[in-house]
């Protein structure tokens, strides 16, 4: 069934549709709360997130756009394994959302640091739709390389590639955003 009438029948409240949304993204959530917890916990705490990203689910179906449940559902995930790690003060690394490193204070360096970050999401959504996906995969839910190539049913030099190309055009960008 298409993922929009399962949606639909989501915000009706028919369990037969969140088992089935569950079913068809179980594999791609579970991918992304393992990346996050660089196996801090174990299968079962990942399995204890898994069903928090759908309860959320459940619980927001009205708020979820059409053709935006799969990145709603890598957020979701990404954030629940982020609070997870911090009520464990286990978090391996700062994993906030395209943050740049504190500039210290004042008001002029949060209004830079701030113009820069958004300069930054700018250029991602500016990739191809299918770029963008691989270049949010591999840097923003830390997906390995293999992983993502296995998933979208390419050659993992392809997904290598395309890496680098993303690269180059967000340099370019991000460059011709700082001269102007």
């Amino acid at each position: 069934m298409r993922e929009a009438a399962l949606l639909e029948r989501l915000r009706r409240q028919d369990q037969d549709a969140l088992e089935a949304l569950t079913a068809r993204y179980r594999s791609y959530v579970s991918t992304v709360l393992s990346n996050m917890l660089q196996g801090v916990g174990g299968w079962a705490d990942v399995e204890e997130l898994c069903a928090d990203v759908f309860l959320a689910l459940w619980q927001h179906a009205g708020e979820v756009r059409e053709g935006s449940l799969k990145p709603w559902l890598g957020t979701v995930a990404r954030n629940r394994a982020k609070s997870w790690l911090r009520t464990r003060r286990e978090l391996p690394m700062d994993l906030d959302e395209l943050e740049l490193p504190d500039p210290g204070p004042g008001l002029e360096d949060e209004a830079i640091r701030q113009e820069l970050a958004a300069a930054v999401r700018r250029a991602v959504d500016s990739l191809r739709p299918a770029d963008r996906e691989i270049f949010l995969r591999y840097y923003f839910y830390l997906q390995p390389m293999e992983a993502i190539a296995a998933e979208l049913g390419l050659a993992p030099a392809s997904v290598r590639s395309r890496l680098s190309r993303g690269r180059e055009v967000l340099r370019k960008k991000l460059e011709k955003e700082v001269r102007a």
